[in-house]
């Protein structure tokens, strides 16, 4: 279905203002964010915790910008890339630039994977920049820094193809969403002489500019790269690129490729949202701690390096062990590649996934409901924590406890919906033979019991 016969839809994406007016507006609420966090700090562990919520800037970023991303990656696509202020920086850095190509490793993907996995090891889990207000602060001016940097050395828009963190998260969650960007007529492309959407000339206008992003709209094949910023429509003569509901899923079923960086990624994202979820009930917490805190006690590391140890031991270790078990036992089933066994696992774990990621993003955003009035109040957010901690301030949970039975029953769906999901991708992909097929589906079993069980203990 062709999203743009909605006309008022149509405009908006075709106008000369969108998406920069959005971005613009974005980067300023960004800069607000920042100030809001800047000076707000502590050195107390325990402190952090409550303050991570009574910070009206980090509660916003972590606990409703942050989940929202994620929701709207699975159900619209990469639309957050539409008006990323980081987007709009990068590209007027890149007017004024150097404008050198990217190398090899830059567009291996690996980039994306590596900086993603320092942000997640030693930002979160060892920094805990998503606890420390002014340390958010921090780390959301590095990010514009590097994007700058980055329009200031290579060409066209490299950090959001090839260095953004979340540039992979993004694309692979977009693939399964029920929307897409292509264009309406692949011949009408064909017979176009200008070429305006792919033409040099065009590359560093403000405005319809043709892509930045190393993409032909004729010959787009899924959603992972094009991050719908809109510029080919806006520089099309025959207004054929648009946006398009489509079959949830849809890209998955096409023989899709990953590359190596890609799997890296979703082996990490797979232990971290194992993590995510399970740490809301003390008890699986305290079971995924066992062992991090086995090896930190023995090798008598502590302080903020303990969290160190946990994402390295949760969020690569134990992964790696999961998914080279089931590739092991696809290799005894037929798959002679060690790689292809990786890649199919990795996309038949992806709707799971998905599903888990968002339902953390809502038991997230619902938990920190209860803080707004405090946090609107007190926007530094220190005076509430301390009245928290000193108990001489309750915060009102009621919303909490109406919404409680219907988290419940979100919770619980989820990894079923997402199994059920998985298990059709896994059946319907080519290449693999019924053997290989059936060891993945074991796969996906076994990672989508490991979230049902915990919620069922937890929530029942």
């Amino acid at each position: 279905m062709d999203l743009f016969k909605i006309g008022l839809l149509k405009r908006l994406y075709k106008s000369q203002w969108f998406p920069l007016v959005p971005q613009v507006l974005v980067l300023v609420f960004f800069g607000y964010l920042v100030y809001g966090g800047l000076g707000v700090s502590t050195d107390d562990p325990d402190f952090a915790k409550i303050l991570r919520n009574t910070n009206l800037a980090n509660m916003i970023v972590w606990s409703y910008w942050w989940p929202l991303i994620i929701i709207g990656a699975v159900l619209l696509g990469r639309h957050w890339c539409t008006i990323c202020p980081i987007e709009l920086l990068t590209s007027i850095a890149g007017r004024f630039g150097r404008r050198r190509k990217p190398g090899w490793f830059l567009k291996s993907g690996w980039a994306i994977t590596t900086f993603y996995s320092v942000i997640l090891v030693f930002g979160i889990q060892t920094l805990v920049i998503h606890r420390i207000p002014q340390r958010m602060a921090i780390y959301m001016l590095v990010l514009l820094g590097v994007a700058v940097l980055s329009g200031l050395v290579w060409e066209k828009r490299t950090f959001c193809s090839h260095i953004c963190p979340v540039g992979h998260l993004l694309g692979l969650y977009s693939l399964l969403a029920p929307v897409e960007w292509r264009v309406g007529d692949p011949q009408r492309c064909s017979e176009c002489k200008t070429k305006d959407c792919i033409a040099r000339g065009r590359l560093y206008n403000l405005t319809a500019r043709s892509c930045t992003s190393d993409l032909y709209p004729a010959k787009i094949k899924d959603n992972r790269k094009c991050i719908l910023c809109s510029q080919c429509l806006s520089s099309c003569p025959y207004d054929n690129p648009g946006l398009r509901l489509r079959r949830p899923l849809k890209d998955l079923f096409s023989g899709l490729r990953l590359s190596s960086a890609e799997i890296a990624f979703i082996i990490l994202v797979s232990g971290f949202v194992v993590y995510e979820v399970l740490s809301e009930w003390g008890v699986t917490k305290a079971m995924l701690m066992t062992v991090p805190n086995t090896i930190s006690s023995s090798w008598g590391i502590t302080g903020a390096w303990t969290g160190t140890v946990k994402a390295v031991v949760l969020f690569v270790l134990l992964p790696v062990i999961f998914f080279a078990i089931f590739a092991g036992v696809r290799r005894l089933a037929g798959d002679r590649s060690i790689r292809r066994s990786f890649e199919s696992i990795s996309l038949g774990l992806l709707p799971i996934m998905g599903g888990m990621h968002v339902l953390k993003a809502i038991l997230k955003m619902t938990s920190r409901i209860p803080y707004w009035p405090q946090a609107l109040a007190d926007r530094e957010g220190i005076q509430t924590a301390q009245a928290l901690i000193s108990g001489s301030l309750k915060l009102n949970t009621a919303i909490l406890e109406t919404a409680d039975p219907y988290l419940t029953g979100i919770a619980i769906a989820l990894p079923a919906a997402g199994f059920g999901l998985s298990a059709w991708v896994i059946s319907r992909r080519p290449g693999d033979s019924p053997s290989e097929k059936a060891v993945t589906l074991m796969a996906a079993l076994v990672y989508a019991a490991i979230f049902e069980v915990s919620i069922m203990a937890w929530r029942l």
